[in-house]
């Protein structure tokens, strides 16, 4: 589903850009719940695009670039994170206006097209619907630049949402794609599971499909606790440990060490070889060592 949005979205601002007219661009609003893999995917997606081979109507590669906000930002702040963290381009001391028209120059000297704002909830506050009013017409702003329309893709969780919903001009431009957990009782994320499996084996050039059980599609999402990102993850190290140790197929050992290495637990005692996994583990507890191992 991204995928398909972000290229119709590509697709229909390279028309615009035909035309040689005044207009409008959109973009996409992407939530779900933490870790169901939005940033992760959003990414991927991107590098593919950012490829050079989606040319623009001025004969340079189009290009994304992503800004990760770390907590509560100004709109002013915001600009000279985009210039810094996004652009490259040094930028310390600006009023607002200098910081965002730089943003403009800059984005169009390099032929940067889109920008993605991930966690973007933190430029909202529950308790100042003012600042949330003027930064939610800014962004609607850069959707409607004269020179230089910028496609953007807020992502967070859910109560962006409800932030964005707001501003009816801006919800209206952005298309929303809406992230849920693993449903591993619906053949669709089985498939997608599986999809993935096969995958990240194929870009390892490692098998796969010995693994390829209902039973270990199962034991994955629930190693995960249904959350995509956490899937996506250990799918990635399994495939890494099996590479490293020049395997021809990735087996449910990898998994499990791959499960060691995210939650700090015992190889032998994992989702992925224990009998009866769903009684033995808590997924609330399997997110907490996520967790306390990341802080590591």
């Amino acid at each position: 589903m991204l995928r398909d949005a972000l290229g119709e979205t590509v697709t229909e601002h390279y028309a615009k850009v035909s035309l040689k007219k005044t207009f409008e661009t959109r973009g996409l609003l992407v939530t779900g719940p933490s870790r169901t893999g939005k940033s992760t995917e959003i990414s991927r997606q991107l590098s593919e695009l950012n490829n050079g081979s989606t040319l623009m109507p001025d004969g340079r590669p189009a290009k994304f670039v992503s800004v990760v906000l770390k907590g509560h930002m100004t709109w002013k702040d915001l600009g000279l994170h985009t210039l810094n963290a996004g652009l490259g381009y040094p930028a310390a001391r600006m009023t607002c206006r200098d910081a965002w028209d730089a943003v403009e120059f800059q984005a169009e000297g390099q032929g940067v097209v889109g920008i993605h704002y991930d966690e973007c909830q933190h430029m909202f506050s529950k308790h100042n619907p003012t600042a949330n009013a003027i930064i939610l017409d800014s962004f609607k702003a850069l959707l409607k630049q004269i020179n230089w329309p910028i496609m953007l893709i807020l992502s967070g969780i859910d109560e962006l949402a409800d932030y964005v919903a707001q501003e009816e001009q801006l919800n209206h431009l952005l298309r929303p794609i809406a992230f849920g957990e693993i449903a591993v009782r619906k053949s669709e994320d089985r498939d997608e599971l599986a999809a993935l499996c096969f995958g990240f084996a194929d870009r390892a050039n490692i098998s796969f499909v010995n693994l390829h059980t209902e039973d270990f599609y199962r034991r994955l999402a629930f190693a995960s606790v249904d959350r995509w990102g956490l899937a996506i993850e250990l799918i990635i190290d399994a495939m890494k440990i099996a590479r490293q140790a020049n395997q021809s197929e990735v087996t449910i050992d990898d998994f499990s060490l791959a499960y060691s290495h995210s939650t700090g637990g015992s190889i032998d005692f994992s989702p992925f070889v224990i009998e009866d996994y769903e009684a033995a583990f808590d997924g609330r507890k399997i997110i907490e060592m996520i967790e306390k191992t990341k802080r590591k």
